[in-house]
């Protein structure tokens, strides 16, 4: 007779026990959001916590009794793909990725891997919290894969231009050594994408600011001024590399413009084109861009590849233009400055030696490393009697 009564017994001491150990992890909860949470939040925890039903699941499955730092220890096992999905699984996955994604991008980037050398050139993002620090994001973590794809790209198109010449064939090149080869350009192209990307940005920054100081006189910023802040951009970013990467640098930017055009202009003079490939490094997007120029330049290239990479091109050339002070650059217009405004722009015509080269040569007398040595990585031979692969300050000999 006393059998049900002892099961309902030892019933009720197991269902406090587990509301027990609900209580308690509940607590360790709400003492890690109160480093994390916002009040409201946490008031909204609070209530759902007081009683142990299904009310108080967050997701109604097994990951409401994991603590939050397991939780995040499993999200960051997977991809960016999987934490983006994730997302959108339920409220309660969104808040607690927003509030740890800095956690779990952060364990994303290995000690030593690409990625995170790319991090250290490419800072993240200031978060919008009252402390305003630098905390990396999924969308920050999908541009340096993006900046990473590329970079191995023109990698492995310009190793085609450097390896291709001296082998008659395929099959005598060394996989390993090709390998290496492609590794040590990647880390050169790296130091280009830094410098064009953050020299763009800062004329951005500059040209607004010109523009804003010169709104009463509805004076836009001419060609000249920009040209002169531009130069000062990039000799004040080129004061940040040392010795190495300066080199490294100008070997790389060398090498892919000499190499554009051969691809241009196969035949002496071979800067008939110099007009393009100043656009190509100007434009947003200008490494993506070179690498599209080879995919359309290859011989097995299609002709729709082509057309497009001709119309991004002159979306690019419009843009520019625009920007810059060309034929199509905005003006207001009022009836007391009409005659200001209808005066016509010189056409802007964009150098070569405006994007690196002249601050890179000043920045090379300034430091005796005019004839300097080449690193390892571009010993190339003569295309011609004319033009020279890779840097022209270095004697460039078969080892």
């Amino acid at each position: 007779m006393s059998g049900p009564r002892t099961d309902s017994r030892r019933t009720d001491f197991v269902e406090q026990k587990a509301r027990g150990v609900f209580r308690a992890v509940e607590r360790a909860r709400l003492q890690f959001l109160q480093k994390t949470r916002t009040p409201s939040l946490l008031r909204r925890r609070a209530t759902r916590s007081n009683t142990f039903s299904s009310t108080a699941a967050l997701t109604g499955s097994f990951f409401d009794y994991l603590p939050s730092e397991l939780i995040i220890d499993i999200f960051s096992q997977t991809q960016w793909g999987d934490v983006v999905q994730l997302r959108r699984v339920s409220r309660a996955f969104k808040e607690l990725i927003d509030a740890h994604e800095h956690v779990i991008v952060s364990n994303w980037l290995n000690p030593g891997s690409y990625l995170t050398l790319l991090s250290q050139l490419f800072y993240p993002p200031r978060s919008r919290m009252q402390d305003a620090s630098r905390r990396p994001t999924v969308q920050y973590f999908y541009g340096l894969e993006r900046r990473h794809v590329t970079c191995s790209q023109l990698a492995y198109y310009l190793c085609d231009k450097a390896l291709t010449p001296m082998f008659k064939n395929e099959s005598t090149m060394d996989r390993r050594g090709r390998k290496e080869a492609e590794m040590k350009k990647e880390q050169a192209i790296r130091a280009v994408l830094h410098f064009l990307t953050y020299s763009r940005l800062r004329l951005e920054v500059n040209k607004a600011a010109i523009a804003a100081e010169n709104s009463d006189d509805y004076h836009m910023p001419s060609p000249t001024d920009l040209t002169t802040t531009f130069l000062a951009i990039q000799t004040s970013i080129i004061s940040t590399f040392d010795n190495k990467t300066l080199i490294s640098t100008h070997h790389a930017m060398h090498f892919l413009v000499n190499s554009i055009r051969l691809s241009m202009s196969p035949e002496p003079p071979h800067n008939q084109a110099d007009e393009i490939v100043a656009l190509m490094l100007r434009c947003q997007s200008s490494l993506k861009r070179c690498v599209e120029f080879f995919a359309a330049d290859a011989p097995s290239a299609s002709g729709r590849l082509k057309k497009q990479f001709m119309a991004d091109m002159q979306e690019d050339r419009v843009d520019m233009e625009t920007r810059f002070g060309g034929s199509k650059a905005l003006r207001r217009m009022t009836s007391g400055h009409s005659r200001e405004a209808s005066k016509k722009v010189k056409a802007w015509l964009p150098r070569v030696g405006e994007v690196w080269f002249d601050a890179a040569r000043k920045a090379l007398a300034e430091r005796g490393l005019k004839e300097h040595m080449p690193d390892g990585v571009y010993f190339f031979p003569d295309c011609s009697q004319e033009l020279l692969i890779g840097c022209p300050d270095c004697r460039l000999r078969q080892p």
